[in-house]
C-alpha cells in the first residue's frame, strides 16, 4: 500500500508539474534583483525523494502515465528512505503554487547534507536551486533549475538572509521576453529598474 501511494501521488504531481512548469520560464524578482528559473522534466525526479533504475526523463514521462511507473521503478535506500519520499509526495503536488503565491527568495541555505546559495521558499517547502549545467558541469544557460525538494526540518535549516518576492513572470523557455505576470501588482511593474522591466512585454 505505502509505495502505491507514492506512486500515485507522484502521478498527480507530474501531471500538475507539466502543466504549470515544462516548457516555461520564470523570473522572480525581488530587493529590485531577479533570478530566472527553469523547471526541467529532468528535474523532476529529484523533487520526489525516490531513487530510480532508469533515466531521469524516462522516470518522468513513465510518471505522467497512470500506472506508468512501475513498483521496480521506484526505488528506497539509505540516500532515499521512504519516510522522506513519503513526506515530499505529501507537498508535491502543491509545488506550482511558488509561482502564483506569496514566497520569499533565501539565500545561502544549509541543510543536513549540503549547502544551496539561493531558493524559493513559501516556509512549508524550500526550493533549493543550482546552475544549468550539462553532464561535464558546463554552464548550459543563466538560469537556475531545482535541485532539491526540502519539506524536513526547514525550521532547522539555516537562512542566511530571506527576502519576499514582489513579482513573478512567466514566458516559454526560449522566447525573449516574459509575457505574463503570475504574481505581484501591475501597477508597480513600472517601478521595477530598467534591466528587468527590458525583459518584460506583457501581454
Amino acid at each position: 500500500m505505502g509505495k502505491a501511494q507514492i506512486i500515485r501521488r507522484i502521478h498527480s504531481a507530474a501531471i500538475k508539474y507539466k502543466n504549470y512548469f515544462v516548457g516555461n520560464t520564470y523570473m522572480f524578482v525581488y530587493q529590485n534583483q531577479y533570478i530566472e528559473v527553469m523547471f526541467k522534466k529532468s528535474s523532476f525526479l529529484h523533487l520526489t525523494g525516490v531513487s530510480t533504475n532508469i533515466s531521469a526523463e524516462n522516470f518522468f514521462e513513465h510518471a505522467l502515465i497512470r500506472n506508468g511507473l512501475r513498483p521496480q521503478e521506484v526505488l528506497f535506500g539509505q540516500d532515499h528512505p521512504y519516510d522522506l519520499a513519503d513526506k515530499k509526495t505529501q507537498y508535491l503536488t502543491d509545488l506550482y503554487k511558488i509561482t502564483i503565491t506569496d514566497v520569499v527568495i533565501a539565500t545561502d541555505i544549509q541543510t543536513m547534507t549540503f549547502k544551496y546559495s539561493i531558493g524559493i521558499t513559501n516556509l512549508e517547502f524550500i526550493i533549493c536551486l543550482g546552475d544549468d549545467t550539462d553532464l561535464e558541469g558546463r554552464l548550459k544557460s543563466k538560469c537556475k533549475v531545482p535541485y532539491s525538494f526540502r519539506v524536513e526540518e526547514i525550521e532547522n535549516n539555516k537562512f542566511n538572509k530571506l527576502y519576499d518576492v514582489t513579482h513573478i513572470f512567466k514566458k516559454k523557455t526560449g522566447e525573449k521576453k516574459y509575457n505574463v505576470l503570475t504574481y505581484g501588482n501591475i501597477e508597480d511593474v513600472k517601478l521595477l529598474p530598467m534591466e528587468i522591466q527590458q525583459k518584460i512585454e506583457l501581454d
